[in-house]
């Protein structure tokens, strides 16, 4: 039986849970924005755009979800429909079996793309007023302003904050209530390397307590290094899920083995591999990429490569985010609107 502790989405069988209950489940949701299409008598109408269609997408407890896809795939959509922003036009979305808008606000924190965070006022008037709308003491906004790196600019004017401090804002925002379901969009954007660090630190804290955290980016290296599983979403729809090693096994890429030792090295790796050298750890005496062109490493394979080998490495190496993207979508990864690197990796 298969325990699935992270995502449930379209290509997931019913019962595959086994039984464990969802924290958020939409099923299938579909929403799309109207656009105008005047008529000559009826100069309002409008017919259904772009949005996103047939999602079906559980999150349970304890894990980060890298939500990903091109420009206009439906991401941030997908985001305030489980945020309970937008309604949906068909479908369904539960809250761990709350229905009224007011309480899903106690279990959802949101973090949109961008917040216009301008003066009059600072961090902390801003902070203590929210807290004040959703009956928070005030004292939990003062700890998560100090949580998120604020603490000693809390009394600034918010027109002297950089894009990154109200970028910390916004994130003690949405932790306010202490939520169960963390939706965060677009996070790192103008943060520093130290801060995103601290960031992604934080993240992982918060899903080892339990919540569930989805965390949309263009940046690929942000979410390889934060998420857990993935949900790939093209023309509003889901088009691969998972963990990275089981999409690209979906999607038929190839299979890469990463191999170092000691002693003498590997003469036969069998048929359809090729042979990659790679830089050595102290101690090792040889190391290999092994790409298998068809199929995938299993035990058998790896034993053939020798039974009284002395192997210091032997893993599975993903393809990436990128290679993955590219197959499921078509797309290269520029004309996609991704990048490789946050800008905080490319400056360094």
């Amino acid at each position: 039986m298969r325990i699935i502790v992270g995502i449930y989405s379209n290509s997931m069988k019913d019962g595959a849970y086994g039984g464990a209950k969802a924290m958020l489940e939409l099923r299938p949701a579909t929403f799309r924005y109207p656009v105008r299409r005047p008529r000559r008598f009826r100069p309002w109408a409008t017919i259904a755009g772009p949005g996103i269609r047939g999602i079906d997408l559980k999150l349970s407890s304890g894990k980060i979800l890298g939500l990903v896809g091109p420009n206009g795939a439906g991401k941030s959509t997908l985001l305030q429909v489980m945020a309970n922003l937008l309604p949906l036009e068909d479908g369904t979305l539960d809250v761990e079996g709350v229905s009224d808008s007011e309480s899903r606000r106690g279990i959802i924190g949101y973090m949109p793309e961008r917040v216009t965070w301008n003066g009059p006022g600072s961090a902390l008037q801003e902070i203590e007023r929210l807290c004040t709308m959703r009956n928070i003491p005030t004292s939990e906004g003062h700890e998560l302003l100090e949580l998120v790196g604020l603490g000693n600019r809390s009394l600034d004017d918010l027109s002297t904050f950089s894009q990154g401090m109200k970028q910390r804002l916004s994130l003690a925002t949405a932790l306010l209530g202490d939520p169960k379901i963390l939706l965060l969009d677009e996070p790192l954007n103008g943060l520093d390397p130290v801060a995103q660090s601290a960031f992604r630190t934080l993240l992982r804290q918060l899903a080892d307590r339990g919540s569930s955290i989805v965390v949309s980016s263009h940046t690929l290296s942000d979410l390889e290094r934060i998420a857990d599983e993935f949900v790939l979403m093209h023309h509003g729809r889901i088009v691969a899920d998972g963990p990275l090693i089981e999409i690209e096994r979906n999607l038929g890429l190839r299979a890469t083995l990463e191999i170092a030792g000691l002693g003498k090295p590997p003469t036969s790796f069998g048929e359809g591999v090729e042979v990659q050298e790679i830089p050595l750890d102290d101690g090792e005496e040889w190391a290999y990429h092994l790409h298998l062109e068809k199929g995938e490493w299993t035990t058998q394979r790896r034993s053939e490569l020798g039974p009284e080998m002395t192997f210091t490495r032997l893993q599975h190496v993903p393809a990436g985010l990128e290679t993955v993207i590219s197959a499921a979508t078509g797309l290269e990864i520029e004309d996609a609107g991704f990048t490789i690197l946050s800008e905080a990796e490319s400056d360094a």
